[in-house]
């Protein structure tokens, strides 16, 4: 195996734990209502096709975390899952499974979960060592809509609020943490 090889093998390996990093730190930013961190994932020209919002990037992460913040959707959880990468030198393509929990209120104050199956279509482009999404598309596969919600002060298999804790999508009570994911986020915000 020619040195080359390895170099090249080690620049692809770097590039793809980059881009998973910054699909992460897109979840992250939705999920906290944090349109900085939002607006880190995307070049400030990158285009978005969403359905219920077509156009910029980081015009999409003010309007979003904006909307989610403002009521009717108390939290959200967004994970991926399958992360399929080509990585051709500084551009790739990929296509991210997603699973997005909500929850949401009705106009009654009642609540309900919505959870959503779908893909993020990404093509990324690396500019000066940072990648960044340059257009987005979310395709949905799959929708579920709970009539209800779990109650945690009830909770499931022994797990209450009121011996557990329960996120709510603020910053969790840890300093230490939350700085630790300061410093993450402000790696991903200071690359631009």
């Amino acid at each position: 195996m020619s040195e080359a090889s390895i170099e090249q093998r080690l620049r692809r390996i770097e590039a793809g734990e980059a881009i998973r990093e910054r699909l992460h730190g897109y979840c992250r930013g939705i999920d906290r209502r944090q349109p900085d961190l939002v607006k880190a994932s995307f070049w400030p020209e990158a285009g978005v096709e969403y359905g219920i919002f077509n156009g910029n990037g980081h015009a999409f992460a003010d309007v979003i975390c904006d909307s989610l913040a403002a009521g009717g959707c108390e939290a959200t959880h967004h994970q991926l899952g399958n992360v399929l990468l080509e990585i051709d030198g500084h551009t790739a393509i990929s296509e991210a499974y997603l699973t997005a929990w909500h929850r949401l209120r009705r106009e009654d104050g009642s609540a309900h979960d919505c959870v959503f199956g779908a893909r993020y279509h990404d093509r990324l482009e690396c500019r000066g060592g940072v990648w960044r999404i340059a257009f987005r598309r979310l395709v949905y596969d799959w929708v579920r809509n709970y009539p209800d919600t779990a109650d945690w002060s009830v909770g499931a298999l022994g797990v209450t609020s009121a011996v557990a804790t329960i996120g709510d999508g603020r910053e969790d009570d840890w300093g230490e943490l939350n700085a630790a994911l300061r410093r993450v986020a402000s790696l991903h915000s200071a690359a631009s």
